[in-house]
C-alpha cells in the first residue's frame, strides 16, 4: 500500500487552511454558455473534483472584461456582475466537500502595453478588481491573478514585450513592477483580508529574450508581501515552442517544470505551488523534498477525479492514469471551442449525465468479445452497473492493441494506462475471463447473453507489394515491442504520429532512419488528432535525432539493396537500407466482427472493428456507451 502522508498534511494559505496539498489547476472545460453564464454541467464538472477529495479546486481562465469575453466563449464571464448568481452555486458545490474554492482571473489582450493609454491601464486594474469582488461575493476563498504565460499582466514586467517609456515601462526595476503592485493593492482593497490572493507566474518564459527564472524570482520577491500563495508554471502561450512546457505533451518528462518551483520555494516564505504533469508519486516526492508546498494537477484529475480519495484510502494503484494526449485541452480552444472530453474517462465533460452510473436490470448477462481499449472499458462499466460479464480473448493475456500502443519508450503514459486497464479487469472477480480462447459464434450463443459487445479490433495494414514478405520487412509496432530487430539503416514507411514515434526511438538508439510517406507532413499533421504543440515537439525530436524525412514517395518494392519507391513523377528512387519498417495504419477486422451479429437482442460493435478504425479515445467512448446502452 502506497503512503502519501505529505500530500495529506493541511496547509495554511492566508486566512484559510487547505485540508491537503492537491490543487485542481485552473483550466477551461468550455462548459458555460456561449456568453459565459454558469450551467448545471459546469457546476457538476467542478463539483466532481471536490467530491474526489482535492484540497483546493480552481475555476480557470475567467475573462475580466467584455472584450476578452467576446473572444473566449463558454468560459466564466467575470465582466458581468450578475455572474455572481451562478458562481455562488459553483463555490457552494466545492465547499460542500470541505475544499477551498478558487478562481483564476485573466486578460489576454491583443494590445501590448506600449499601445495602451494611462486610462486603458487604469481600466484594466478596475476590471480585475471588479472581477475579484464579484468572485469574493460569490463565496470564493482564493483569487488567482494570471501573471504568467505571456498574458497581459506578465507583459508589463517583460522588457521584450513592454516598450513603454513612462512609469509603467521597463526603464527601471521599480517601473517594471509598478503595474502588478498597483493591481494587487487594488484587488486587496476590494476583497479585504478574508480572501487569499494567489498569483500565477511563469518561472521561466522559455522564450528567446523573455523573462528567465532568476528575473522572475526577483519579481516574485518584490510582490511577495502582497500575496498569500504563488503558482509557478512555465512558458509563453504566444511562442509556440514554449507551449509544450505550459501544457506538457507526452514526450516531455513528467514534472519537468518542478525545477522552477524549487527555486521559488528556496527563496520565498509564502506557499509555492508547482504544476505540470504530476502523478501522485511525483507529487508526494515534490512535497517531501521541499520542491513545493502544493502540487496542482488538472489532466490527471480529469482522468480520475476520485484520485485524491483513492490515494488517501491506500488505493493509489486504482487511479486511472492520464495519457497526456491533450485531447482535453482542445485542438483550437479559442477559435473553435468544444466541451471538454477525456480519452480515458468518458464521464468528465459529460457531467452530470453519468455522475451516477445507472444499474442494469437484475441478472443481466453480457458477453464481451475482444479486450483492447474498448472491450476492457465495456467490461469495467458493465460490472459497475451490476451485470455479470464473460470476456473472450483469443490471446493468453489481456490488453489487445493497447499493448503495442504503449510499447514505444516515448509512450510511457499509454503503457501506464494499459497496465491499469488490464489490472482492473483481472482484479474483478465478477468478470469470467476466457483467455486463450478465440470465440466462435456458437460459443457466444451458448452463453445465452442478454447483450454482446464486439471489440475484436484491427490489424496492421500491409499492402501487397513485391518484397514485403521478405525477412527484413517488419512492422513498426514489432520493433517497439522488441519482437523484431532493426538493422543499422532503416526506412520506415508512414510519417504519421505512430510511425514518427518509432523512427525517433530508433534514431535515438543510433540507427540511421529515413522516414517516408506519400503525403506531405503538412497534410499528415492537418489530419492528426490531439495537441498541435505536441506534434510540433515530436517533429522537432525527429529533426534533432537526425531522421531524414522524404515525402511524396510511394513504396514499389523491397529488394536486396533496400526499398524502391516512386516519386510524384513516377520515377524510381532507391533508398538503401537493412530494414524496412511499416507503419501504414490499420484495417478493421469487420469480417470477424460480423460473425457475432444477431447473437443477442443487443449487439454492439466497438472500437477499431467498425468500418472506421479509430484510436484509444474513440475506442474507450465506444465501449463506455455500449455498456451504458445495454
Amino acid at each position: 500500500m502506497k503512503s502519501y502522508s505529505k500530500i495529506f498534511e493541511p496547509i495554511r494559505i492566508g486566512p484559510f487552511t487547505a485540508k491537503n496539498r492537491i490543487e485542481v489547476s485552473p483550466a477551461e472545460p468550455f462548459l458555460c454558455t456561449r456568453d459565459g453564464a454558469i450551467t448545471p454541467e459546469f457546476v457538476a464538472y467542478t463539483e466532481a473534483f471536490a467530491r474526489g477529495g482535492a484540497g483546493i479546486v480552481y475555476v480557470g481562465d475567467s475573462p475580466i472584461n467584455q472584450e476578452y469575453a467576446n473572444e473566449n466563449h463558454y468560459t466564466v464571464n467575470l465582466a458581468d456582475p450578475f455572474i455572481t448568481h451562478g458562481l455562488f452555486s459553483v463555490a457552494d458545490a466545492i465547499h460542500r466537500y470541505g475544499a477551498l474554492a478558487g478562481i483564476e482571473l485573466n486578460l489576454r489582450n491583443h494590445v501590448l502595453p506600449a499601445d495602451m493609454s494611462l486610462e486603458d491601464i487604469k481600466q484594466i486594474i478596475r476590471d480585475f478588481t471588479n472581477a475579484a469582488l464579484y468572485s469574493a461575493k460569490a463565496g470564493f476563498d482564493l483569487i488567482m491573478l494570471h501573471g504568467g504565460h505571456g498574458h497581459t499582466i506578465a507583459q508589463f514586467y517583460s522588457p521584450q514585450l513592454n516598450k513603454r517609456t513612462d512609469k509603467y515601462g521597463c526603464g527601471s526595476f521599480e517601473n517594471r513592477c509598478r503595474f502588478a503592485k498597483e493591481l494587487l493593492d487594488s484587488v486587496r482593497a476590494a476583497v479585504g483580508p478574508n480572501v487569499a490572493i494567489d498569483y500565477r507566474i511563469s518561472g521561466d518564459d522559455l522564450t528567446p529574450g523573455g523573462v528567465g527564472v532568476e528575473d522572475a524570482l526577483r519579481f516574485a520577491k518584490e510582490i511577495e508581501s502582497r500575496l498569500d500563495m504563488i503558482h509557478v508554471s512555465a512558458g509563453n502561450m504566444y511562442y509556440l515552442p514554449s507551449m509544450s512546457y505550459t501544457i506538457q505533451n507526452a514526450y516531455l518528462p513528467m514534472a519537468t517544470n518542478a525545477r522552477f518551483a524549487r527555486r521559488f520555494k528556496e527563496e520565498l516564505s509564502i506557499p509555492v505551488t508547482t504544476v505540470g504533469s504530476f502523478d501522485f508519486d511525483l507529487a508526494e516526492s515534490a512535497l517531501s523534498d521541499g520542491t513545493a508546498d502544493v502540487v496542482a494537477m488538472i489532466r490527471q484529475l480529469i482522468a480520475d477525479p476520485e484520485a485524491v480519495n483513492k490515494a488517501k484510502d491506500g488505493h493509489g494503484d486504482e487511479i486511472r492514469p492520464c495519457l497526456r494526449c491533450c485531447i482535453c485541452t482542445g485542438d483550437d480552444p479559442h477559435g473553435c471551442p468544444k466541451p471538454l472530453r477525456c480519452s480515458v474517462n468518458p464521464v468528465m465533460g459529460r457531467n452530470p449525465r453519468f455522475d451516477v452510473i445507472p444499474p442494469c436490470r437484475p441478472g443481466l448477462k453480457a458477453v464481451v468479445v475482444g479486450e483492447g481499449a474498448a472491450g476492457l472499458e465495456a467490461a469495467r462499466r458493465l460490472r459497475e452497473r451490476g451485470a455479470s460479464v464473460v470476456l473472450f480473448e483469443k490471446e493468453d493475456h489481456l490488453g489487445g492493441t493497447l499493448i503495442p500502443a504503449g510499447a514505444n519508450r516515448l509512450k510511457v503514459n499509454v503503457h501506464s494506462y494499459a497496465d491499469w486497464s488490464v489490472r482492473t479487469v483481472l482484479n474483478d472477480p465478477g468478470i469470467d475471463l476466457r483467455l486463450g480462447h478465440e470465440a466462435t459464434r456458437q460459443d457466444v450463443l451458448d452463453e445465452n447473453p442478454d447483450a454482446v459487445i464486439v471489440a475484436v479490433g484491427s490489424e496492421p495494414f500491409v499492402p501487397d507489394i513485391p518484397g514485403f514478405d521478405r525477412g527484413n520487412v517488419v512492422l513498426a509496432q514489432d520493433l517497439d515491442m522488441g519482437t523484431a530487430a532493426a538493422g543499422n539503416r532503416v526506412v520506415l514507411i508512414g510519417a504519421g504520429l505512430t510511425g514518427t514515434e518509432t523512427a525517433v526511438a530508433l534514431a535515438q538508439e543510433g540507427k540511421a532512419v529515413t522516414l517516408i510517406d506519400m503525403l506531405s507532413l503538412e497534410e499528415i499533421d492537418r489530419r492528426a488528432i490531439g495537441s498541435r504543440s505536441g506534434l510540433m515537439y515530436l517533429r522537432g525530436m525527429a529533426e534533432k535525432a537526425g531522421i531524414e524525412v522524404r515525402t511524396g514517395l510511394r513504396a514499389k518494392a523491397v529488394t536486396d539493396e533496400g526499398l524502391v519507391a516512386l516519386d510524384a513523377d513516377g520515377k524510381e528512387v532507391l533508398l538503401p537500407c537493412d530494414t524496412v519498417a511499416l507503419s501504414m495504419g490499420v484495417r478493421p477486422r469487420t469480417a470477424v466482427a460480423e460473425r457475432f451479429a444477431g447473437t443477442a437482442r443487443d449487439v454492439f460493435f466497438c472500437g477499431d472493428c467498425r468500418v472506421r478504425a479509430g484510436n484509444i479515445t474513440s475506442a474507450v467512448i465506444d465501449g463506455f456507451y455500449a455498456a451504458m446502452n445495454v
